[in-house]
């Protein structure tokens, strides 16, 4: 009763993004794809920054490589996905050190707020963390002091049944969250939050 009660104060585009694997291939409109850029554009970042570097792969040669460089998880359904999305950081100062995990910081704001958009664009996403960074960089031509966080798969809503029978219950499994006071503490960390 509590979960449907928070889940319905919470934005459609909140509710509704899941980690999808069935994707048709149809290819998304350019309005569509500015729309996501601008999602992303319009992200935070520390002092203003902006050090995502976003890499938007529809097709070519450069797409082949950068399928050929997916995890062997993620190629049994990302290929189908008529847009991957590569996420990278600028290269960071060398005048201040420490600094790459707040540029991956930035460039996970940047990437949520084009999840969101493209939810709300009626479009289904799935961000992966499988590559291979070698290949990645090699497939788009990514500077080797740039480093790569994230990618993400974008498409329309495709049919189960096509996936490979082994791959179907990522696209069928029920959405949890762990309970709040697991992840979420009240004043001391480890005391689970109590509203």
């Amino acid at each position: 009763m509590v979960e449907s009660a928070t889940r319905s104060a919470l934005t459609a585009e909140i509710v509704e993004r899941r980690s999808v694997v069935a994707f048709d291939g149809r290819p998304i409109e350019a309005d569509k794809l500015q729309a996501l850029i601008q999602a992303a554009r319009w992200a935070p970042s520390a002092s203003n920054r902006q050090s995502w570097r976003v890499t938007l792969v529809r097709d070519g040669e450069s797409r082949a490589a950068l399928n050929a460089a997916l995890s062997e998880g993620n190629q049994g359904w990302a290929p189908n996905a008529p847009l991957l999305v590569v996420f990278a950081v600028a290269a960071p100062d060398p005048e201040r050190p420490g600094q790459l995990p707040k540029l991956m910081l930035d460039v996970g704001f940047a990437g949520q707020n084009m999840m969101l958009e493209a939810v709300h664009q009626g479009l289904r996403v799935h961000p992966m963390a499988g590559w291979n960074e070698e290949k990645v960089k090699a497939a788009l031509d990514v500077p080797e002091e740039n480093a790569v966080a994230f990618l993400l798969a974008v498409g329309y809503a495709g049919d189960v049944n096509d996936l490979p029978k082994d791959v179907r219950p990522k696209e069928t499994r029920e959405r949890v969250r762990n309970a709040v006071g697991e992840n979420f503490f009240d004043g001391v960390f480890g005391e689970p939050w109590r509203g």
